[in-house]
């Protein structure tokens, strides 16, 4: 409902949407994550993407064609984001690949919606090691063109390599 209706959204104020997500966590409260993460990686992507990335991922997310997730943090870190080790390499192309272990990914794998929009949170390499050397990656399970990409959930300790997108600041 508050979503810019540039993107398929109504552009109503939050206030009105905010008593919807109620009433979807009050139905559901599993269920109410999937359109309330999308709703975060959507708000994400609104605020820090580039022009390119907001035509091409806000529709789908929108209309709920496609759902979103957050990768909340990595085994050996739990809330201090500065021990993160996932690594963004960049590719001639302008895309990077991506690689590292996520844990606790919710409605990180499913087949409610044909793609999920993952946020994974990473350092270049020429990036400080504390916090203020993260990024923030835009890594769907299939590229817009539909060729799947190597991003795969499964269990601990299984090392990821994909491609993503950089957004936001270093």
């Amino acid at each position: 409902m508050d979503c810019n209706p540039a993107y398929g959204g109504q552009g109503m104020p939050k206030a009105l949407a905010f008593p919807i997500m109620e009433m979807q966590s009050s139905a559901n409260v599993a269920w109410s994550m999937y359109p309330g993460l999308s709703h975060g990686a959507y708000s994400a992507i609104h605020a820090h993407g580039s022009d390119e990335q907001k035509a091409t991922y806000l529709p789908k997310l929108v209309s709920g064609e496609w759902t979103g997730t957050m990768c909340l943090t990595e085994p050996h870190c739990g809330t201090d984001l500065g021990l993160l080790k996932t690594r963004a390499e960049p590719n001639d192309d302008g895309s990077y690949r991506i690689t590292g272990t996520k844990i606790f990914i919710s409605a990180g794998e499913h087949d409610l919606s044909d793609n999920i929009i993952h946020l994974v949170l990473a350092r270049l390499p020429d990036a400080p090691k504390d916090v203020k050397g993260i990024s923030l990656f835009i890594v769907p399970k299939f590229h817009a063109d539909g060729r799947r990409n190597g991003v795969y959930c499964g269990s601990p300790g299984t090392q990821n390599g994909h491609q993503g997108q950089r957004h936001g600041g270093a």
